[in-house]
């Protein structure tokens, strides 16, 4: 029953429905009105606009009730720039253009069409017909196909329900439609006799749409971009108006814009309607189509034709190009060149020039370059023959590419100008298989093989075209994608160049060639060599940077691939540094993130480690919005881990995002460097440049980068080749190296070392610079041995360099004449439209560049000349156009910024060395009668032309804008004078600028320099004295302490009487004055000219800075300016230790500034500071236990050394034009800190101003101000800054900080050591000699030994072994017994020998590369972290970066057994007695890298037996907590744990113990989650965090009840 109803109601709809299946009845004629309209122009009513518009009649033949025949007649054609209006204009408001007999023959032949269900199902058109002429009759077929009910079998039953209701139905459907065949959504609605239907087409949901896209391979997907970028899809609407079942009305309104920033810049209108006219009975039958059988869709044919042409060149079956005849072509070609030659000055139409030459290459067979080579080029002057070699390879169609090809042959191109021009020739924007082909013959060629540079353009550019036509990338060609036997064709091929490679290099460029391809099934080649250990590290790490063009095509593949590559530990670490940065670039998921980060936290080598974290890092603070979800994923897994790297690696990745995210465009720069432990060089170091423009993304729009591998060998044996040929070194140093080698060598043989050879091929030893553009490499130089050796053998002789060759090129005059045709980009896109016609989508940014000029060198006896002529001209215009192009007519709109400048300049620069100085000059000169032009021009145009195929005709252009934006802009006309040079500035521009309105107004702005007199000069000379010695009893410290420097008021006159002492006593000493002079000067008399004479002692203790200064006046000055001032500035004295730091009374630096400047009017100001420490620091020094000496004491005296206050007092007597200078810049302070600025009226002394700057010690990341003026004290606290890096009067400070940033440490004392790579373990020595560290290389230069002075004794006697000598340091009870050679030194004559005492308890030994540190007890030996390549042996390690391979013994080979790996570095001899019982006592033994036992260790090392058996007792009733110490802007945590009592029990009895603190700001990450884990749990890991501070803590040793 239910059914039953169901179908009557269907049935009543239907027959409700009017029948329109049906719209024409047999054997009748129909005659409809057709109007067309494109409008092209701005998106507001208020501007004009080019406007066409097509009229004729359409007879419509009803066949039967299946076919209609159709026939044009009465075609006019009408175009011009009127203002746009809502209404069609009207055809007499528009100029009559006169279509051609043959277009209109065309247009008339008639055409077939089949109705279905009232769609249009097929078409048939005449044979005769041309395919722009079928694309114009669809129109009207297309406003007679019509659904008027949704299909039965798709309905719903609630739309089935919906048919019944007579005023308005809906319902969406799948149709063809011209513009492709997608949804259409149906409304339908009846107003009386009228039934009015409404179509809409959604293009985001097509099966198929004729569309196009050209130039954009090398962008990058960004997904959470919009997905329409730049462009906006069309919004297409259709109208049909039925009355009495008649069709009355059909018309389609499509309206299609372009977006930058989220605002319509430039937009385009189509508008097509049918209007019924009458219906006859058929008089005269329309002639039937016989052609073949075609859809509604546009046709893209003509398209498709244009495309093989210009990838097929002539071997394409059709030429769409031979419509224009050969004359016309190669005569608008030599009108181009021949305007361009007569231009003198690169400017916006030599620009437009080029843009149209190479849109005429594009359509020239070969037979027609080869007349046009004939005619033109060669009868043209250099600059236009290289104008038109650019030209060609812009074009990049097989045509022009295989003409310049054939003229690189013939040599009228030079192989240089070859290799640049094919990469133009890379960047062509219809690459194909044959111009793969051509270009791979090339690179094959014997041409290729003379001259490399040839050869790897051609192999880079043959990889880049072979992606742009067969790998997956944003263009969308209309031809079919490549097959998969294709593929494997180039991969076969580019594989092929890998293998028959010889050398590194060669193999790196056929992986960057195939990089560059991007081909997905690369991938198999590339992961064989990744994962293959015998191919050379260079080589699986460029095998990786060749999956970057994958990583949006299968980013979960390059995951796989290299995720495993990264976590194996037995890859060296800059192959798996390389794999996590690709890796990280294909945005993983939070899963692979985890794997990442967990295998980060327990890594072995700290700069794979350091280089995660900061790559991690980088990548959870960007901004870009590519990279946004992949930025919270980032920032989700940091949350969990608790590494942080150490400061000194060098190992890093950082981002200098700029974007803003409402305009979704901004620009990225990144850096990475990738260094191996123990390499001087860089293995990887690159700088890279990513943009984002209105959501299209260039991930590589250019990089530079840097490889090697080895190249340290290269280095080294260059340098040596050099030094065979330098001056022997004495008899006497001879002896003593030779003397230091046999003590060396008899260590090795003694502990049977095996020497650390580095097996290196000298082959794989190369380096790499690179340059990459647009996602492809662009340039690999190569450096290697025989690069280096060319060198050598053409400017060295016999050991010296070859002067006369060197000057010989040098003074050689250099004419240069340099002219470039260069496209920036080029984009295109074609979509089909309802008017019958394609529209084009382009921008393109063409510039034209000129260099011209001579380079002059001219060597002197003691210095250098250089001179630069040169004329710089370069003109540039960036085009956004939409256009409308048909055979019938070419209209559109496009946006125009061009940029001139033109710059005649002369430079001249000087060094000379004289006896007393060195003088440096620098001479600018502007010419006489040439002018200087910097121009820049914005403009929006409407333009149309009708073409015509006898003659090239010049569209009719017209400047339009957006009314209420050009009101904005503002008329600029200033003209005056400058040092004489006439400038002039002229223009109109916005007043409120944002790109949109830049692209829909009409700007313009001109900047000359003109200069009428004779050549105008600006010099700048610099003369550098010697440094003389002088009296220092002139510097005066008259007025150096103020009473705000007197916190301390009982201490205040015993620090200044010393300081005075030590002032007297410096003056005694010998001084040393330089002078350095800068004199600036330019025409008409102007000139500044400043010394500056410095005067210091030896140890720069003191000094004493005078500066002159006098410039000529200017503005209303009517005398000469003139500045002198006078800074004399004294550090104290620089202790060694914390006991000399207490004692001295003085550990201030004093500064004293006296300064008077002005012109008629001077001002004065008397500055004095002094920098000093804090009350905080001060406190933390008197809190220091005392007993600390030696390596401890030295690290502490660094941070206790600080100084983090400076004090100023200011007198002044100032102008008020300068005293309302500085009140300015008082209240910038003030306004900037506003929140933390607190204030108060106060009546101080006049024209006097205190200031105090104090810095928070231990984060260094917080300030506090008080500033007191006369009137106001301003006190602005917690200022949040940088971490400041404070100054420290510590002896060696400087030095020491160096180290921190650069060293690697190994620690040893009796009984552990913690090694090079972190390894702690222990270990006893004895008193026989055990090797600490030794350079363990084939020629090696030093040698570290130690043990212990007695049996019973902890103290330590260390022997250093360096080439030329033998040191024995040995600590007595009253200082350090220092021998040399077995000879005695005393201290004073120490640094000789290149030894040093600070304090009382350190001695610091220098070696070749480092130097050790030992206070008796304990040897700190400090390396370069890159020191000595793995060939470093002994108890400290090897230095390799890895903890997995730390014990290897003597005779290298690893063991596990650390009692293995003590004996073996052992030195038994008969000076010493072996103590076999304490060797092998097992407890003396033990590795404490696990952090888990390692923390228990630090708990225990320095607690005595009373304290452990105390703990015993109290155990059950005492805890082990970190403890935790509060301050305002750090947290303090104990690095050991510390014993509480439990609750419910108070200390009974307690004892001190040294405790370390480690400290963090407050506001850190790390600090939050520690004081978070720390309610949770006891015991915090803290040990890879640095020692802050050490401080004496109470410990309980008994607990009670209470």
């Amino acid at each position: 029953m239910k059914s039953i109803i169901i179908a009557s109601l269907v049935a009543l709809a239907i027959a409700a429905s009017p029948a329109l299946d049906r719209p024409f009845s047999p054997k009748s004629e129909y005659v409809y009105q057709f109007d067309g309209l494109l409008l092209s122009g701005l998106p507001t009513t208020s501007s004009d606009a080019s406007q066409s518009r097509i009229s004729c009649r359409a007879r419509l033949q009803a066949v039967d009730d299946r076919y209609i025949h159709l026939q044009l007649t009465n075609i006019e054609y009408s175009a011009s720039h009127v203002p746009q209006n809502e209404q069609w204009p009207k055809m007499n408001s528009l100029e009559q253009r006169e279509l051609s007999d043959e277009l209109k023959e065309l247009l008339e032949l008639p055409f077939r069409a089949q109705l279905r269900n009232g769609l249009i199902s097929e078409i048939q058109f005449s044979t005769e017909d041309a395919e722009w002429s079928m694309n114009s009759k669809r129109v009207i077929i297309n406003l007679l196909s019509l659904r008027t009910s949704a299909p039965v079998d798709e309905m719903t039953q609630e739309e089935k329900y919906m048919e019944t209701e007579k005023d308005s139905r809906f319902f969406t459907v799948n149709e063809k439609t011209m513009e492709g065949d997608c949804e259409v959504a149906y409304t339908i609605v009846e107003e009386g006799e009228k039934t009015i239907y409404t179509k809409s087409v959604n293009f985001d949901k097509c099966i198929t749409r004729p569309e196009m896209a050209y130039g954009l391979r090398f962008g990058s997907e960004c997904q959470q971009c919009e997905k329409e970028g730049q462009f906006v899809k069309p919004q297409t609407v259709y109208t049909y108006t039925f009355k009495n079942q008649q069709l009355e009305q059909s018309e389609v309104h499509s309206v299609y814009t372009l977006n930058v920033n989220g605002q319509e810049v430039v937009k385009s209108e189509t508008r097509s309607k049918i209007v019924f006219v009458e219906e006859n009975k058929i008089n005269k039958e329309i002639k039937k189509a016989t052609g073949p059988k075609t859809d509604i869709v546009f046709s893209a044919q003509d398209e498709i034709l244009m495309e093989r042409f210009c990838q097929q060149g002539d071997k394409a079956e059709v030429n769409p190009f031979e419509v224009m005849p050969s004359q016309q072509k190669i005569e608008q070609l030599e009108k181009i060149f021949r305007q361009i030659q007569e231009l003198e000055e690169n400017t916006p139409e030599t620009v437009h020039l080029i843009a149209r030459a190479v849109r005429l290459f594009r359509m020239c067979t070969i037979e027609e370059l080869k007349k046009f080579h004939t005619k033109v080029y060669t009868e043209s002057e250099t600059k236009v023959q290289l104008l038109i070699q650019s030209s060609l390879a812009i074009a990049g169609t097989r045509n022009t590419i295989q003409h310049l090809i054939h003229h690189f042959h013939k040599m009228t191109v030079s192989p240089i100008r070859a290799a640049e021009l094919l990469k133009s020739i890379q960047e062509t924007i219809t690459p194909s298989e044959e111009i793969a082909d051509l270009v791979i013959e090339l690179a094959k060629s014997q041409l290729a093989k003379k001259y490399e540079p040839v050869r790897q353009s051609a192999w880079l550019a043959a990889g880049s075209i072979v992606r742009g036509f067969s790998a997956k990338t944003q263009d969308l060609p209309l031809a079919r994608p490549a097959s998969r036997q294709l593929k494997e064709k180039y991969v076969r091929v580019f594989m092929q160049l890998f293998r028959s490679a010889e050398s590194t290099y060669e193999k790196v460029l056929a992986l960057k060639t195939l990089g560059n391809a991007g081909l997905d099934l690369s991938v198999n080649e590339l992961v064989q060599l990744i994962q293959d250990p015998r191919q050379p590290l260079a080589i699986r790490t460029e095998a990786v940077d060749a999956l970057r063009l994958l990583k949006d095509i299968m980013p979960r593949k390059i995951q796989k691939v290299l995720l495993p590559v990264y976590k194996n530990r037995q890859n060296k670490a800059e192959l798996r540094m390389a794999a996590l940065y690709r890796m990280m670039h294909t945005l993983p998921e939070e899963p692979v993130l985890a794997h990442i980060v967990a295998q980060m936290e327990k890594e072995s080598n700290q700069h794979v480690a350091a280089f995660t974290y900061n790559v991690i890092r980088q990548f959870a603070r960007s901004t870009n919005p590519c990279y946004q979800p992949l930025a919270v994923r980032c920032s989700k897994v940091l949350l969990f881990t608790r590494y942080q790297p150490q400061e000194q690696l060098l190992s890093t990745y950082s981002q200098l995002p700029i974007f803003h995210s409402e305009m979704l465009s901004g620009v990225q720069f990144d850096f990475a460097t990738i260094f191996e432990k123990n390499a001087f060089l860089p293995k990887e170091i690159q700088a890279s440049f990513e943009s984002v423009f209105g959501g299209n993304w260039n991930k590589y729009l250019s990089q530079v980068g840097f490889s090697q591998q080895n190249f340290e060998q290269v280095i080294v044996k260059a340098l040596e080749r050099l030094s065979r040929y330098g001056k022997q070194s004495d008899e006497l140093r001879s002896r003593r190296v030779q003397t230091g080698m046999q003590m060396l060598q008899e260590i090795v043989k003694k502990m049977n070392i095996r020497p650390r050879v580095q097996r290196t091929d000298n082959q794989s030893a190369h380096a790499v610079f690179y340059l990459r553009y647009k996602e492809m490499d662009y340039i690999v130089l190569p450096l290697n041995m025989e690069t280096l050796d060319n060198i050598l053998e053409k400017y060295v002789r016999n050991g010296e360099f070859d002067i006369k060759s060197v000057l010989s090129f040098l003074n050689a005059d250099s004419k240069f004449e340099l002219h470039r045709a260069i496209y920036f980009y080029e984009s295109i896109r074609r979509i089909p439209t309802t008017s019958g016609v394609s529209l084009t989508i382009s921008g393109k940014m063409p510039t034209v560049l000129s260099f011209t000029g001579k380079v002059t060198v001219e060597m002197q006896k003691l210095g250098a000349r250089l001179i630069l002529d040169v004329v710089p001209s370069v003109a540039t215009t960036h085009v956004t156009e939409m256009r409308f192009w048909s055979p019938m007519l070419d209209q559109g709109v496009k946006s125009l910024q061009s940029a001139r400048v033109h710059t005649p300049l002369r430079l001249e620069s000087t060094v000379e060395l004289e006896k007393n100085s060195l003088e440096i000059t620098h001479k600018f000169v502007v010419p006489e009668n040439k002018k200087t032009t910097v121009s820049v021009h914005a403009r929006p145009v409407a333009f149309l032309r009708v073409p015509r195929n006898d003659q090239y005709v010049e569209a009719e252009e017209k400047t339009i804008s957006h009314s209420e934006y050009q009101w904005t802009t503002e008329e600029i006309d200033r003209q005056y004078e400058v040092l004489g040079l006439r400038v002039n500035a002229q223009g109109n521009i916005l007043s409120q600028w944002s790109l949109p309105k830049v692209l829909m107004t009409e700007q313009d702005f001109e900047y000359t320099l003109e200069n009428k007199n004779r050549p105008a000069e600006f010099t700048a000379r610099m003369t550098i004295g010697n440094l003389e010695k002088t009296d220092l009893s002139e510097i005066k410290f008259d007025k150096i302490f103020e009473k705000e420097f007197d916190s301390e008021n009982t201490e205040s006159e015993s620090r200044r009487q010393y300081f005075h002492k030590m002032i007297r006593e410096i003056k005694a000493e010998q001084g040393y004055m330089n002078l350095i002079t800068l004199k600036l000067e330019a025409p008409q008399q102007t000139y500044f000219n400043s010394e500056l004479r410095t005067t210091c002692d030896q140890w720069v203790r003191m000094c004493r800075f005078e500066m002159d200064s006098r410039r000529s006046p200017i503005s209303e000055e009517t005398k000469e300016w003139t500045l002198r001032t006078e800074i004399v500035v004294a550090r104290p004295q620089m202790p060694s230790s914390l006991r000399q730091l207490r004692e001295q009374p003085h550990r201030e630096v004093q500064l004293a500034l006296n300064a008077k400047w002005g012109s008629s009017k001077k001002s004065e100001m008397t500055v004095t500071a002094q920098l000093e420490q804090s009350k905080e620091q001060k406190k933390y020094i008197r809190n220091i236990e005392r007993e600390f000496n030696g390596l401890p004491e030295y690290e502490l005296l660094i941070k206790a050394a600080r100084l983090n206050q400076i004090n100023v007092v200011s007198e002044y007597k100032l102008t008020p034009e300068a005293e309302h200078t500085f009140s300015r810049l008082f209240d910038l302070v003030k306004a900037y800190n506003f929140w933390t600025v607190s204030e108060k009226r106060v009546e101080n002394e006049e024209r006097r101003v205190t200031l105090q700057l104090t810095v928070e010690p231990m984060s260094r990341q917080y300030v506090n101000m008080t500033i007191q003026t006369p009137q106001q004290e301003v006190e602005i606290k917690n200022i949040r800054v940088p971490r400041v890096v404070l100054p420290t009067i510590a002896r060696r400070a400087m030095i020491q900080q160096a180290w921190e940033k650069t060293e690697t440490t190994c620690k040893v004392d009796q009984s552990e050591v913690s090694t090079f790579d972190n390894v702690i373990y222990r270990a006893p020595l004895t008193t026989c000699f055990s090797l600490i560290a030794k350079d363990c290389s084939e020629e090696p230069t030093f040698a570290v030994l130690a043990k212990r002075v007695n049996k019973n004794s902890d103290e330590l006697l260390v022997k250093i072994i360096r080439r030329e000598q033998e040191i024995v340091v040995k600590k007595t009870s009253e200082e350090f017994l220092v021998k040399v050679d077995g000879k005695k030194i005393p201290q004073s004559e120490l640094e000789q020998y290149e030894v040093e005492i600070l304090g009382d308890n350190l001695v610091v030994i220098r070696l070749p590369q480092g130097e050790i540190r030992f206070d008796g007890y304990t040897i700190k030996t400090n390396l370069p972290s890159i020191a000595s390549k793995s060939q470093l042996c002994g108890l400290c390690g090897n230095n390799d970066g890895e903890r997995d391979n730390e014990f290897m013994t003597a005779d290298n080979y690893e063991t596990e057994d650390v009692e293995e790996f003590h004996r073996s570095y052992l030195l038994k001899n008969e000076e010493c007695e072996v103590e076999n019982d304490r060797l092998s006592e097992k407890k003396n033994y033990r590795n404490k890298w696990d952090s888990e036992e390692k923390k228990r260790d630090q708990s225990y090392s320095e607690s005595d037996e009373e304290y452990e058996e105390e703990s015993e007792k109290s155990e059950k009733k005492s805890i082990e907590k970190t403890q935790i110490k509060e301050f305002s802007h750090r947290v303090c945590f104990s690095l050991e744990p510390v014993a509480e009592c439990r609750r419910g029990y108070k200390t009974d009895e307690t004892m001190t113990k040294k405790i370390r603190f480690t400290c963090m700001p407050r506001h850190s990450n790390n600090a939050r989650r520690f004081l978070k884990e720390a309610r949770e749990q006891n015991v915090l890991d803290l040990s890879d965090f640095e020692v802050s501070y050490v401080e004496a803590v109470k410990i309980p040793t008994a607990c009670v009840a209470f």
